[in-house]
């Protein structure tokens, strides 16, 4: 029997699911294209921890693609023209983080990653991607400044995933979920996995990943605030997507959420978490600075 009958097995068989590996970019079969185009940039990065203010990126993708504007169906993916680099950082790379992504202080070390490069890919692109940008950017913008001019857009954050059926939004789930699987936790072969689950159309909806990806970016977005909460609370906040912000030291802490319905939110926050009708801290973000650590002075 050969691999392909034995796959076909085990696809006839409800008890069992058949997991293929995500290909290589060059094997993707995308459509020809027929409306005008832009051209992306998918955003991967490892890091010596997950702190936004004292971690430091050891890795870094850059993977430009090219898109239609109106489809949002992904017509060509430039694997040759990607970055894919080392950086060493200030401190030693600790343990806990080497057994996540296998790269350690010896792979690092001497390891600089070119400005010129980066800019060059990162210019000509109208927007950059990537799978988590509340962290990426961020980290991102402390070494390269040439990302802080960009529009960012999140496939985490900013696809309804639950509404399309499934039960996580990271990025190895959502693959297995439709029969993929990846090698995670290096910069590249993430950037082309979350890339790839955006050329395919979504269960529910049928849209283009990208292309809804690409909707929701579009729209106007606001940043909520939630500062002084009850201790007890942080659970439920967690649960409709906050996230923790510590004020390193600039600003008071506070549990935050970027939504395209800020009223809900402040009707939520206000009947749910504090119970009276106190003033709740709203801004509204410009695609400039979304994600990015910046959003602070908007």
């Amino acid at each position: 029997m050969d691999i392909g009958e034995a796959a076909r097995l085990i696809e006839a068989n409800s008890d069992f699911r058949l997991l293929r590996r995500v290909p290589a970019a060059a094997d993707w079969v995308l459509p020809e294209v027929l409306g005008e185009t832009r051209r992306g940039v998918f955003v991967d990065t490892e890091t010596t921890g997950l702190d936004l203010e004292s971690d430091e990126v050891i890795e870094l993708a850059l993977l430009p693609f090219e898109y239609e504007r109106e489809t949002g169906r992904i017509v060509s993916v430039d694997h040759a023209g990607a970055l894919s680099m080392f950086r060493q950082p200030l401190k030693p790379i600790p343990a806990g983080s080497t057994l996540i992504h296998g790269i350690s202080d010896a792979m690092v070390a001497g390891r600089v990653i070119d400005e010129a490069l980066v800019r060059a890919i990162v210019e000509p692109a109208h927007i950059i991607l990537a799978h988590n940008a509340g962290f990426d950017r961020p980290m991102v913008e402390k070494h390269w400044p040439v990302f802080e001019d960009k529009h960012w857009a999140c496939s985490l954050d900013e696809i309804d995933w639950r509404a399309e059926g499934f039960g996580s939004a990271k990025l190895d789930y959502l693959l297995w979920a439709r029969g993929w699987f990846h090698e995670g936790h290096r910069a590249l072969i993430d950037a082309e996995a979350a890339l790839f689950l955006l050329t395919l159309p979504l269960p529910v909806s049928g849209r283009v990943a990208l292309e809804a990806l690409l909707a929701n970016a579009r729209r106007p977005l606001w940043l909520v605030r939630a500062e002084a909460t009850a201790f007890e609370q942080r659970a439920s906040l967690k649960a409709r997507g906050y996230r923790w912000d510590d004020g390193g030291g600039k600003r008071v802490k506070a549990w935050w959420i970027m939504s395209n319905d800020p009223k809900s939110e402040l009707e939520w926050l206000r009947s749910d978490i504090f119970g009276d009708e106190r003033d709740v801290p709203v801004l509204k973000v410009p695609a400039t600075k979304r994600y990015s650590s910046r959003v602070w002075a908007a």
